[in-house]
């Protein structure tokens, strides 16, 4: 026998014994407010309240609510029934590959100069994906206004896939600032499958096609990077750019560049991203000007308007000066997944010419 016991004010308190061997014990979320407990009746009486319950006044639960239904147990039940919202947690980091960077200078003048990696991964499919949207925002770098100066240069590498998903080549699309209110956006690819009949026939000097768009740019604005495999050619990789600061009402997607695979393709679910000093070739750590912007998990868009989104994750400072740059990262995670990472940076003994005019 076990015995349960029924609270049913705070006064009073009745235990009965149940069988074990026909006892399913559970916790109660409520007890009954303020009703008389549970009796041992006769059999008749017992037979007919098992063909007829009833509850306080004695009418049947078809006709009133439940006394186990009553509001505040419905409330506790519907809580406890929603999904629990998935954390979100923020980490900053100091970005310095060594203590103390000093300012450095090197024998020889080169460009480009990468500074920093991302890596980012999306679920894909076998032979992969149709398209893929690279988010990103820039709230401050060094624009290359002429053929002589330098500039810093934003973007995401892409797998080309064939279509037995075996690997066929690489690309990328980014965003260069050019001259105030303008960006180049680049669209390459490399290897030897590839033609851009509106683009150039090279890869950073490398086989392969190259595409560039000057488009209206502002600083700390939002941008959608997006390739995509036309629906009609699965030979043919489209590049676009779209200003989606104010989500409700997103500019009007432009046009970046066309390259033609000698293949069926499809997109991989797994790169790279860089920020480089591009141009002007430098040999100083202090030539690196401070740049700030914030790269997000890329998504991608199925047949039906599903979205599935990735992760991001930073792969810190990189290049021949990456001894000698200083900055900061914040990487926000959601459900663990890297959602969005916030960089700073800036060579070691690089100032701004305000700064030294204010000095």
């Amino acid at each position: 026998m076990t015995s349960i016991t029924w609270i049913t004010s705070e006064e009073s308190i009745v235990a009965m014994q149940i069988p074990t061997s026909n006892a399913s014990l559970q916790t109660l979320a409520e007890p009954f407010p303020n009703t008389a407990p549970p009796t041992a009746a006769s059999a008749p009486e017992a037979q007919q309240s098992a063909q007829h319950p009833t509850v306080a006044d004695g009418s049947p639960p078809a006709q009133r609510t439940s006394a186990w239904d009553n509001p505040l147990t419905r409330a506790k039940r519907e809580a406890s029934e929603k999904p629990a919202t998935p954390a979100v947690t923020a980490k900053s980091t100091r970005l310095e590959q060594v203590s103390n960077p000093a300012p450095e200078t090197k024998a020889a003048a080169t460009s480009p100069n990468v500074l920093y990696r991302v890596g980012y991964s999306i679920d894909a499919p076998s032979p992969g994906l149709n398209n893929i949207t690279f988010p990103i925002s820039i709230s401050e770098g060094q624009q290359r206004k002429g053929s002589k100066d330098a500039g810093i240069y934003y973007a995401m590498m892409f797998g080309v896939n064939t279509d037995k998903g075996g690997y066929l080549g690489r690309g990328y699309t980014g965003i260069q600032p050019r001259e105030d209110g303008k960006a180049l956006i680049t669209f390459s690819a490399y290897g030897p499958h590839f033609k851009a009949p509106q683009g150039r026939s090279e890869f950073d000097g490398e086989t392969g096609v190259s595409n560039s768009k000057l488009v209206d740019f502002k600083f700390g604005n939002q941008y959608n990077l997006t390739v995509e495999r036309d629906p009609a050619n699965a030979r043919l990789l489209k590049a676009y750019i779209q200003d989606v600061t104010d989500p409700d009402n997103p500019l009007p997607r432009q046009h970046a560049g066309d390259i033609y695979a000698d293949r069926d393709v499809a997109l991989a679910g797994k790169d790279v991203g860089f920020v480089e000093h591009y141009g002007a070739k430098i040999n100083k750590s202090a030539q690196i000007a401070t740049t700030r912007g914030s790269f997000h998990a890329p998504f991608t868009t199925d047949e039906n308007g599903k979205v599935a989104s990735g992760k991001i994750e930073s792969q810190g400072l990189s290049g021949r000066f990456k001894n000698s740059l200083v900055g900061n990262e914040e990487i926000v995670k959601h459900a663990k997944k890297g959602d969005e990472l916030t960089f700073s940076i800036a060579g070691a003994g690089y100032e701004k010419q305000d700064e030294k005019a204010a000095g």
